[in-house]
């Protein structure tokens, strides 16, 4: 079959989830529901069909470079119109705004509580808003450089929700060049840039992730393609947006070398003094892990037996773990599912908010891990917990939601373990 006939053949199987998937979030954007209110799940409910539709008509083959362009540009397509909703959804970019006004001042946001009266005068009326005002910043330095750039450019939560978009067609762009240099399909991106979790956390939540997620991926290409300078920066930039990829360390190690390593501490040494301004780059990181429980049944049942502090370092051990283990069964970069290391020390943290899961899907998407991604895609049955939180108290996921969620994968790992064993038993 000739080249457009085959492009052509991958159109058309794509063309249907693909219409459900853009229908369900242009009518998100036209209808302007709450997140996890009744008609905004029953249209995500729409997407994640669409989804696993797409999942499975690639599965069947590949498809053409030019159907892969088109593609991607329908996810942008129907990202870009989430911007403009209501800023109630982006509600963490308040406290990027209010540390960039902080860095702007000349202080450290490390130290600066949004409700300290000596700094009434930094504030903006959206500043006012911010939530956990009593507490200082949780984010680490390159989270402060990022929130500082954008806010060079306009000072809005628009300006926050238009950054995450950029990061996230990066992101896109990076796993089609990982996937040409490691042999695999490009069509496999699909499975990121469809995802009906991205435009929520990215184009509409204007989470900080994307751009963590785009460092990281960086990191992984670096090493696959053995550029050692490149994996150490990266690396570092995305551990220090958020600390959670830190578990990758015995993944990266064999890739950097020791004057790499020197390098990047020096980089980090110097840019948390001049973000820091003289202060440990703490800030609540110490309160959030002692006081902030959301979605996490497993640190929630532990908690009975060990201290928080000492609970979020079984988290970090569990993954590093995860990932010496994977170094040692393993032999090349490419093969290395990054994925599971910060799976599980995720699934042991105290706070497991849907936005997190990004930093687990490109390397779902990478090995085609259906536990993986099935975690990405119930961890939004628990939407309905913004909808149904009065704002009176502490925001709790309903038991049932959260049932639902963490089965689904466990399910998944179950079935896919199960198929594995009856191809052995065969092959045998």
């Amino acid at each position: 079959m000739a080249q457009g006939e085959a492009g052509e053949v991958a159109i058309a199987r794509l063309a249907a989830p693909a219409t459900l998937i853009g229908a369900a979030f242009l009518f998100i954007a036209w209808d302007a529901s709450p997140v996890g209110a009744p008609r905004f799940m029953a249209a995500l409910g729409v997407a994640v069909i669409g989804y696993i539709w797409m999942l499975r008509a690639t599965g069947r083959g590949g498809v053409s470079r030019r159907t892969l362009r088109l593609a991607v540009v329908a996810a942008i397509v129907w990202r870009v119109p989430l911007i403009f909703l209501p800023e109630v959804a982006a509600r963490d970019a308040v406290r990027y705004v209010w540390d960039a006004r902080v860095q702007r001042a000349g202080l450290s946001p490390y130290e600066s509580r949004p409700d300290d009266p000596q700094l009434d005068g930094i504030h903006t009326p959206l500043t006012r808003g911010v939530d956990a005002s009593s507490l200082p910043t949780i984010y680490p330095p390159v989270g402060q450089l990022y929130f500082r750039a954008v806010t060079a450019v306009h000072e809005s939560l628009l300006a926050f929700r238009v950054a995450a978009l950029v990061c996230d067609v990066g992101v896109m762009v990076v796993l089609m060049r990982v996937l040409r240099a490691s042999g695999r399909p490009e069509s496999w991106m699909l499975a990121y840039a469809w995802h009906p979790l991205v435009p929520i956390e990215a184009a509409l939540g204007a989470h900080l992730e994307p751009a963590g997620v785009l460092a990281l991926t960086l990191a992984y290409l670096s090493a696959i393609r053995g550029r050692p300078w490149g994996t150490a920066m990266a690396f570092t930039a995305a551990v220090l947006i958020k600390p959670l990829p830190v578990v990758l360390a015995p993944l990266i190690w064999p890739h950097v070398g020791v004057r790499h390593v020197a390098a990047a501490i020096g980089g980090v040494t110097a840019l948390t003094v001049w973000i820091a301004r003289g202060q440990w780059p703490v800030g609540s990181m110490t309160a959030f892990i002692d006081y902030f429980r959301f979605n996490a049944p497993l640190f929630v049942a532990l908690e009975q037996v060990l201290s928080p502090r000492g609970l979020a370092v079984v988290a970090v051990i569990a993954g590093l773990a995860v990932a010496l283990w994977i170094r040692r069964r393993r032999d090349r970069a490419d093969a290395w599912p990054w994925g599971w290391p910060l799976a599980v020390a995720l699934a042991l943290s105290p706070v497991i908010y849907p936005w997190y899961l990004l930093w687990v899907l490109p390397f779902a998407v990478l090995q085609r891990s259906l536990t993986l991604l099935a975690w990405t895609l119930s961890v939004m049955t628990i939407y309905p917990a913004w909808f149904l939180w009065s704002g009176s108290g502490a925001m709790t996921v309903p038991t049932p939601l959260w049932i639902v969620e963490f089965a689904v994968p466990f399910v998944t790992a179950v079935a896919v373990w199960s198929s594995v064993q009856g191809s052995r038993i065969v092959r045998e």
